[in-house]
């Protein structure tokens, strides 16, 4: 399986590329300077030299004299030659030199013709190859028909390349890393603090549930880039609430038109001489009520949010048990109440709450075995617990059980729609609780309805 790079990993990749080729890209035209500042790096020097002898040159009655300042000829000496200089008059004599070597290096240029201005060239060794000399010639600032040439043993290039490696790595080269990271560091903050409004429209987005659908994404506070994206999804909702109110209202349209039909044919099944087919009739017309009487808590559910107030659910639980003792008692089967020791206040809507606990006390009489009874018990929790002696509940339908129109294998022998716990786990959910199924301690299944506690009882 491949891995998957989060949007912000894969930014701050990319960028990380981009510094590091910047970076390179910077280096390769600081060295291209670099050697192309050494490459006049010499003739600076070598003009700099003609420009430091010329002033000191004199002609009287004809004779040229030079007189260096001493800390100027102090350095020519101590060069070891590696600095050399000739003074040339008209007739193309070495009038005055730094050494003997300047002057055997030189004679043959003494002759040459002489340059206006300045000339730079490479010294010729005795073999007539190049020598390790670079020259140049100037008759700038000297008496007419004067020339200066001077030369240096030029340094390998390996040596200027050493150095300036060196005060890089010392004066610069370490803080390239460090601006490196520093620039990281910088553009995944910057990243992060991009991504944000995404990450704030993800977590509204979650928000959105079938009882919330009324949510929309912002878009006040959205860069342009990304305002498309949210704007897109809230047509998408709108679309979906409107098929959803649609369906809502035929569902509860059809209930509503389904009542009359059923009572005035309720009416005429009980004016019919008693039997088996009057009783089998009878029955089907009583699920039929059932299942419109659900369908219109569907409805109800989906209108709109539940008003809510302080209920006590031992309430709850007794009136249940009251309305439901004749079903238990025709199908013979009894119902026990556990109630709490004091009061149990919750935030709900009884009669809704009504309604869930009545589905699954239903449920509970209709799956329990004959003689049996069906417990339900309120518990501080705030929780109320249905018990009963059935088959119960596999583990691997605990889930489903909860969806609509699922009524599992036995569905025939049940007869019901299958909404019966949708209703109930609805209703938890606009409650802000839950439904929960689990293994009966003396067998069959356990139904808990979870409550959030209610404001006003000490936590």
């Amino acid at each position: 399986m491949s891995r998957r790079w989060s949007l912000q990993a894969r930014l701050a990749w990319r960028l990380g590329l981009v510094l590091l080729g910047s970076t390179l890209l910077v280096a390769v035209i600081v060295s291209q300077y670099a050697w192309f500042a050494l490459d006049n790096l010499d003739d600076v020097g070598l003009q700099i030299q003609a420009r430091q002898i010329a002033p000191h040159t004199h002609v009287r009655n004809g004779v040229m004299t030079l007189t260096l300042p001493a800390e100027l000829e102090q350095a020519y000496r101590n060069s070891g030659d590696g600095y050399l200089y000739a003074v040339i008059d008209p007739a193309g004599q070495i009038v005055a030199a730094s050494s003997e070597k300047a002057r055997s290096a030189f004679v043959d240029l003494a002759f040459s013709h002489p340059a206006d201005g300045e000339t730079v060239f490479r010294l010729l060794d005795a073999g007539g190859g190049e020598s390790s000399y670079y020259a140049l010639q100037s008759s700038e600032g000297l008496p007419p028909g004067y020339r200066v040439i001077v030369a240096q043993g030029q340094v390998h290039p390996d040596v200027y390349i050493d150095t300036l490696l060196s005060e890089f790595a010392m004066h610069i080269g370490w803080t390239v890393p460090v601006v490196l990271a520093a620039a990281l560091l910088m553009a995944a903050w910057t990243i992060r603090s991009s991504l944000r409004p995404i990450k704030q429209l993800s977590a509204r987005a979650l928000q959105i549930r079938p009882e919330t659908r009324n949510l929309r994404l912002p878009t006040d506070d959205v860069a342009e880039e990304i305002r498309a994206l949210p704007l897109a999804i809230n047509a998408a909702l709108d679309r979906l609430e409107q098929g959803f109110e649609m369906q809502r209202r035929f569902t509860a349209n059809a209930a509503h038109e389904l009542r009359t039909p059923l009572a005035v044919l309720t009416a005429r099944v009980a004016e019919l001489d008693a039997g088996p087919e009057t009783q089998r009739l009878a029955e089907d017309i009583a699920r039929m009520n059932r299942l419109v009487g659900q369908l219109l808590q569907v409805s109800r559910l989906e209108a709109a949010p539940p008003q809510f107030a302080i209920v006590d659910l031992n309430d709850v639980a007794e009136t249940v048990i009251t309305f439901l003792a004749p079903l238990a008692i025709a199908a013979h089967k009894t119902l026990a109440l556990t109630a709490a020791s004091r009061p149990v206040l919750v935030e709900a809507s009884a009669e809704i709450l009504e309604n869930a606990l009545r589905n699954l006390v239903e449920n509970a009489i209709a799956h329990t075995a004959p003689d049996t009874e069906v417990t339900i018990i309120v518990t501080p929790e705030p929780a109320i617990a249905v018990r009963d002696h059935g088959p119960g509940v596999p583990p691997a339908q605990r889930n489903e059980i909860f969806e609509r129109f699922w009524r599992g294998r036995n569905r025939s022998q049940n007869g019901g729609a299958g909404l019966g716990l949708a209703i109930v786990a609805e209703t938890m959910r606009s409650h802000g609780g839950s439904v929960s199924v689990g293994d009966s301690p003396g067998g069959g299944a356990e139904f808990i309805l979870h409550l959030p506690r209610s404001r006003g009882e000490a936590t």
